[in-house]
């Protein structure tokens, strides 16, 4: 009270003098240090205030706790959930920020000086923390007006940097201890009922309720950040300081990702959200109740554990993470802490999705936070994060339990200041090669090194103990030991054929007696075969090569008729009176005769009469006279006065292919006054050639001078090269328009190509049809009075294939007669060998001094039985010899009695 006087007074005072002397600088001066003062006493008493609020604090939960034991011992109830932590000042497996890759590009912000890392979300909100309070933090409750403290040079943003305060720990709150911001027992969260706190976390409180429908225990996480947000009188969570908005709203975002990831899982080793809301202002998740405690504690008093019942605990969370992984996510912070041993059966359960990420649109780069030892490169470094990245926190995990210490962090085990004791090293003679091996192979510091997936992962570290594995992995590594074993049997079996000489004698017999037999018939047979096909082959060519010059001789003589009727017309005195001097009555007379002409000319599809300037006069078709043609290349070369025939060409009326010929007209002194062309219908030419595969399964074609097929039974193969055509070649017949195409592509078959463009003989070619597919047969022929070639191929395949039909019979007619040889030669080399075996076991009976098993039934008279029945008489004498001695030792020992 009477500071508050003072300070009324003190306020009274410096505004009555800043009133009184507004322009005096010095006055105004005076009353900044004055408010100054003021504020530095209102910290100094703020401070004291912190300070007696903690130690009241820590009073109260010593006391609570003091009274939970004493009902703990009393109702037998001490070890109602979680495992009791013992209190210390660093938690070295604490999950924590670190600088984290940018997508903008931004440097990232490193920690200010003072600033303590603080508990990342990640942090299971069942485990206690554990640090020291070397920040300002803010008493419950706002701040208003000018009573909150304003920030000092130096400190961070929404902090205030005072002197240290002495080190108070944050407390571990057991089952029923109260916490400060915690909700009271009894407090109904919906159809919950709050019975005790299990623990709390720097972001958040886990408490034991119960479902008041259900009437059944379970945990529920309330993300309540202790050093960022208060409660309110009503319950609601807010932040303390607006500053901490931002922050505390993206934990909660965080929060909720986390129940949404675990709400998608249903599996017995991942813990389960059952349902997960926000109330208060905040969040809460729903959680199955598992009583137990983290692998970190428990692993303390089962460190002998064989390896074959650790791998049947492990197989189990592997199996759980692998379902994460294939739904598209990660949990990026696998550790002892976040893995929980249940009381019940002893299996594992994985917790604590805080870190969570799915492994699809850029999240997986977000390393935010991570535990040092068991957080991989790439979670440091903002690199590509996969199934990998957990694999290589559950293989620190095992590290941890095979030696008792986590690895050093991947980073500095990357830039070489730390060393790395291989896991087959440390736990040399306690587990087995292949899980220690495996163990070393997730540790890999590069990712592409480990195993990419849990499966993978799997194969190897349970390779000593396939039964540890569920069914599908049992069944992959039963698999995979039986294609090792059929490997040493095949690698056993190739080292037995390369050395005959240990083969057994009936083998060796009966191999020798079969070759010997049906050798020399298959050679036989197989050289029949290939005489008979060479023959064959030789017959079919000059068939083909016979049907394509038959065939290439039709169309010449096609060629022939055509160039007589144009060459009759350029010659009737009808059609050069006419070009001389064109009346109507002339022109009536030449119609008359070309449409006669063509009538009893079913080869032709057109005729018409050009003058010397290229305009058709006289047409059989209607839509032709008076058509300037002076730019087709037939009537150039026949106004130089030589007759000129085309090749195809698609006509731009009539849309079909067809032949153009040409043929000059000349006045009585030899000048060309005119041209008559004759075209020739392509359907004429290709009826030709489609007869040479009437009832039979060759194919005939025709190529053109450039190489380009003008004829094929194939529509989609027409106008197509049978080679890459020149630059200068196809520019041109694109320009003149010929097929009516913009392109010309290749078949690719340049060796039929060069045999057959420019041909100027018959001949044959074998080779491989880039149509079908399969080798061919082709006979190809010329067309005289043209640049064509005609070819006729047929399938290799189809015309040997009687003769190998032939040969198949063959073949089955020796396997045959071979199958019945055979067992008559291994009848005749048993009937050899078997003598020899008993032999041999009569010889070790022998050595073994059993004289009635080491003689033999002989019932041959040959070399062997012989042998046999004088092995016989050497152990009668040896049967003798051996009495006479026994006797000689009874009666020495009569003697001597």
């Amino acid at each position: 009270m009477e500071e508050k006087q003072q300070q009324t007074g003190t306020d009274g005072a410096a505004e009555a003098q800043g009133a009184g002397e507004s322009g005096d600088m010095a006055g105004r001066n005076a009353a900044a240090e004055a408010r100054a003062a003021i504020l530095a006493r209102r910290v100094a008493a703020l401070e004291a205030v912190v300070a007696v609020e903690r130690r009241m604090r820590d009073v109260q939960e010593m006391t609570a706790r003091a009274a939970t034991d004493q009902l703990a011992a009393r109702d037998g109830q001490a070890d109602i959930t979680v495992p009791r932590h013992h209190v210390r000042p660093v938690d070295d497996d604490a999950t924590i920020p670190v600088p984290h890759y940018r997508p903008d590009g931004a440097a990232p912000r490193a920690p200010e000086p003072q600033e303590q890392p603080t508990q990342a979300l990640t942090q299971p909100l069942s485990q206690p923390v554990h640090r020291e309070a070397t920040s300002y933090t803010q008493p419950s409750g706002p701040l208003t007006g000018h009573s909150r403290p304003q920030p000092m040079p130096g400190a961070l943003p929404g902090r205030m940097a005072v002197p240290p305060l002495p080190a108070i720990h944050n407390r571990s709150f057991q089952p029923g201890t109260p916490s400060p911001l915690a909700l009271a027992p009894g407090f109904e969260l919906f159809e919950y009922r709050i019975d005790a706190v299990l623990g709390q976390g720097g972001f958040g409180i886990t408490y034991l309720a119960t479902d008041i429908n259900l009437n059944v225990k379970v945990a529920i996480k309330e993300y309540l950040p202790a050093e960022f947000a208060t409660r309110a009188s009503d319950k609601s969570v807010s932040p303390r300081w607006p500053e901490d908005n931002d922050f505390y709203m993206n934990g909660l975002e965080c929060f909720l990702v986390e129940a949404r990831t675990l709400a998608t899982f249903r599996h017995s080793n991942i813990v389960r959200v059952a349902r997960f809301f926000e109330a208060h202002r905040t969040a809460y998740m729903v959680l199955e109740y598992e009583r137990g405690e983290a692998l970190k504690q428990w692993w303390d008093g089962h460190k002998n554990m064989p390896e074959q019942q650790l791998l049947s605990l492990v197989q189990p969370l592997m199996d759980g993470l692998s379902l994460i992984h294939d739904a598209g996510f990660l949990h990026r912070d696998i550790k002892p802490d976040n893995i929980y041993v249940r009381k019940e059966d002893g299996s594992w359960v994985l917790l604590d999705f805080g870190a969570a990420r799915q492994t699809v649109g850029g999240m997986q780069a977000m390393a935010d936070v991570v535990t040092p030892g068991y957080a991989p490169l790439e979670q440091y470094q903002g690199g590509a994060q996969g199934p990998w990245t957990d694999i290589y926190a559950l293989g620190a995990t095992l590290y941890w339990m095979i030696t008792g210490a986590k690895p050093a962090p991947a980073p500095e085990r990357d830039n070489g200041m730390a060393e790395y004791v291989p896991a087959l090293t440390a736990g040399k003679g306690r587990y087995s090669d292949e899980f220690l091996g495996a163990v070393d192979w997730a540790l890999a510091v590069r990712p592409e090194e480990r195993p990419q997936s849990i499966a993978e992962f799997s194969q190897r570290l349970f390779a000593s103990h396939a039964g540890s594995l569920g069914l599908q992995e049992a069944l992959r590594a039963s698999e995979q030991e039986g294609k090792r074993k059929v490997k040493q049997g095949v690698r056993r079996l190739g080292k037995a054929l390369w050395r005959p000489a240990s083969w057994p004698l009936a083998v060796k017999m009966t191999i020798a007696m079969v070759l010997a037999a049906l050798l020399p018939m298959t050679i036989t047979a197989y050289y029949n075969l290939n005489g008979s096909v060479s023959a064959v082959s030789s017959s079919e060519l000059r068939n083909l090569e016979s049907l394509a010059q038959a065939t290439a001789g039709r169309i010449s003589q096609l060629i022939s008729d055509s160039r007589y009727l144009a060459n009759y017309l350029a010659t009737d005195r009808d059609f050069i009176d006419y070009l001389r001097a064109p009346t109507e009555a002339k022109k009536a007379v030449v119609s008359d005769k070309l449409a006669n002409l063509i009538k009893t000319n079913p080869d032709a599809h057109l005729m018409f009469l050009m003058d010397k300037e290229g305009t058709a006069l006289v047409s059989s078709e209607p839509g032709v006279a008076g058509v300037n043609f002076k730019f087709r290349q037939y009537f150039q070369e026949a106004m130089k006065g030589q007759p000129f025939m085309t090749g195809v060409i698609i006509g731009s009326t009539a849309g079909k292919p067809g032949v153009y010929y040409a043929n000059p007209v000349f006045d009585d002194l030899g000048k060309v006054i005119g041209v008559v062309v004759l075209r020739i219908k392509g359907a004429t030419i290709s009826s030709i050639l489609t007869d040479v595969s009437a009832g039979s399964t060759r194919v005939p074609f025709m190529i053109d001078g450039d190489g380009i097929i003008v004829h094929h039974p194939d529509q989609n193969q027409l106008y197509r090269s049978l080679a890459p055509l020149p630059k200068a070649t196809l520019q041109k017949i694109v320009a003149d328009q010929r097929f009516r195409r913009h392109r010309i592509e290749s078949v690719d078959m340049p060796d039929l190509a060069q045999v057959l463009i420019g041909a100027k003989k018959t001949g044959n070619i074998s080779y491989h049809s880039t149509l079908s597919g399969v080798d061919e047969h082709a006979g190809y022929a010329p067309v005289q009075g043209h640049n064509w070639v005609v070819g006729v191929t047929e399938s290799r395949t189809r015309f040997e294939e009687p003769l190998k039909r032939l040969f198949s019979h063959v073949l089955y007619s020796v396997a045959l007669v071979g199958l019945v040889f055979l067992i008559l030669a291994a009848m005749f080399a048993r009937s050899i060998t078997r003598p020899v075996v008993r032999l041999t076991e009569a010889a070790n009976a022998l050595k073994d001094g059993d004289f009635d098993r080491a003689n033999i039934q002989v019932t041959s008279t040959d070399e062997i039985g012989r042998l046999a029945r004088t092995f016989n008489v050497m152990i009668d004498v040896l049967r003798q010899r051996e009495r006479e001695r026994q006797r000689g030792k009874l009666g020495h020992q009569r003697d001597e009695g």
